[in-house]
C-alpha cells in the first residue's frame, strides 16, 4: 500500500493514528464545537467543492455514521472542501494578516488567471484521531503544479510567512466529521470505517475555486466568498 502516491501515503499514516486512537480510547476531542463562537480563530482558504454527486454520496454515507455515532460534529454539505492552500492559516491574531488581503487578492489574481480545470477522485475513508475523512486524489498534475506556483509567488511577494504553518497541504480529502464527544465503544466506528476504507465517492471536475474567509471549521453560516476563480 506504501509508495502508491503522496496522498495514499498521508491516508495510510492517518488510519494508522486514528486505528490506535480507537484502541486506546485516546481520540481527541474539540472542546470547541459545544460553542463554535468561542473559538475565535480565523483563516483564508483557496478551497474546491465537489459536485453534486460526491456530496450525495458522502451525505448518505454520513447518515450511515450518524447511525452509530450521532453526537459527534458532522459537516453539512454545503460546507465539504477539498483545500488547496490555506492562504492565512487560522489563528487567534487574524487581524494583521487581514489587512494584507488586497496583495494576497493581487498575487492569487495573476497566478490563477487561466489555470487549467482538474478532477479529483474521492474514493475510500481514513481518519485522524480527530476527524474522519474521505479521501480525494488528484488526477493529473495540475493541482500540484497550481500549489506549487501559488507558494513561489507569495513568497516572491513576501506573503509566504505564514503558509503550511500547521503542515504542508499535499492532499484534496474532504473533512466530513470531527470528534467532539466521548463515546462508551470508539471500536464500532472504527469498524464500521473499516469496512468503508474502499468506499467509491465519485469524481468531481474542478472548474472554479472559492477564496474564503471563516472560522475554523469553514461553518457555511461563518464563511464569506471573497473571490471566484473559474479555471479554465
Amino acid at each position: 500500500m506504501m509508495g502508491q502516491s503522496p496522498e495514499r501515503d498521508i491516508y495510510e499514516k492517518l488510519w494508522d493514528d486514528a486505528v490506535l486512537a480507537f484502541d486506546r480510547n485516546a481520540v481527541r476531542l474539540d472542546a470547541f464545537l459545544k460553542n463554535r463562537q468561542s473559538n475565535k480563530r480565523r483563516s483564508v482558504t483557496l478551497l474546491a467543492r465537489p459536485n453534486a454527486e460526491v456530496r450525495d454520496a458522502v451525505k448518505m454515507f454520513l447518515n450511515e455514521v450518524a447511525a452509530i455515532a450521532s453526537q459527534q460534529y458532522f459537516y453539512q454539505p454545503a460546507e465539504f472542501h477539498s483545500t488547496i492552500l490555506s492562504v492565512i492559516p487560522g489563528t487567534e491574531f487574524w487581524q494583521a494578516p487581514f489587512e494584507k488581503m488586497p496583495e494576497y487578492f493581487a498575487v492569487l489574481d495573476e497566478v490563477l488567471k487561466n489555470r487549467p480545470a482538474f478532477s479529483i477522485s474521492f474514493r475510500g475513508v481514513t481518519a485522524s484521531p480527530e476527524a474522519v475523512l474521505i479521501q480525494g486524489f488528484p488526477e493529473g498534475n495540475a493541482l500540484t503544479q497550481l500549489r506549487n506556483d501559488l507558494r513561489a509567488a507569495l513568497v516572491r511577494h513576501g506573503l509566504g510567512e505564514n503558509l503550511d504553518r500547521r503542515y504542508k497541504v499535499v492532499a484534496a480529502h474532504l473533512t466530513v466529521v470531527r470528534f467532539s464527544t466521548p463515546m462508551a465503544n470508539w471500536k464500532l466506528l472504527k469498524d464500521f470505517l473499516a469496512a468503508n476504507r474502499e468506499r467509491k465517492f465519485g469524481t468531481s471536475r474542478i472548474d472554479s475555486l472559492q477564496l474564503v474567509e471563516s472560522d475554523w471549521y469553514l461553518s457555511d453560516a461563518t464563511a464569506r466568498v471573497l473571490r471566484e476563480y473559474s479555471l479554465a
